[in-house]
């Protein structure tokens, strides 16, 4: 039977992960994980799926150190049932090229193993995330919303 995920294994994951602790991040990720990141990876190099411990390591130790120099998080909820974790954070973090601070909102799932972690999601606000990153807010065209292919219900 699989370890039932604690408060604890979360919060111990997110400060190895996000000081790039490899060693001690290394025992908590199984060789075999699946990572995903909802977001477009074009303005947000961190988003995308990435498989194998060696590419989530690279992307504490690498990825995201090149993308922000400080990140905080504030957790705003935490659900656990046996081996699954749900986390709803907001992220402040501190852009390397610019210094401008970015704030967004998301959900982050986990999926537990034999006490590592085996598949993540994470789910950002990525509209929100890509207009700070860009410096910009993005224009989007009002259409109706059979133009938009959204289903009308009548």
């Amino acid at each position: 039977m699989t370890e039932a995920v604690t408060e604890e294994m979360v919060d111990a994951f997110y400060e190895a992960f996000l000081n790039a602790d490899c060693e001690r991040l290394a025992g908590m990720i199984h060789d075999d994980v699946v990572w995903s990141t909802r977001g477009p990876v074009a303005v947000l190099r961190f988003c995308g799926e990435r498989r194998g411990k060696a590419a989530i390591l690279e992307l504490s130790r690498k990825t995201l150190p090149e993308v922000f120099s400080r990140i905080h998080l504030k957790r705003e909820s935490l659900v656990i049932d046996g081996d699954r974790a749900a986390v709803l954070n907001l992220q402040t973090a501190q852009r390397r090229k610019d210094g401008r601070t970015t704030t967004y909102r998301y959900a982050h799932f986990f999926r537990f193993k034999d006490g590592k972690i085996i598949e993540t999601t994470a789910i950002i606000d990525s509209f929100n995330a890509a207009e700070q990153m860009l410096g910009q807010v993005l224009q989007v065209p009002e259409r109706e919303p059979a133009e938009a292919g959204m289903m009308v219900v009548l």
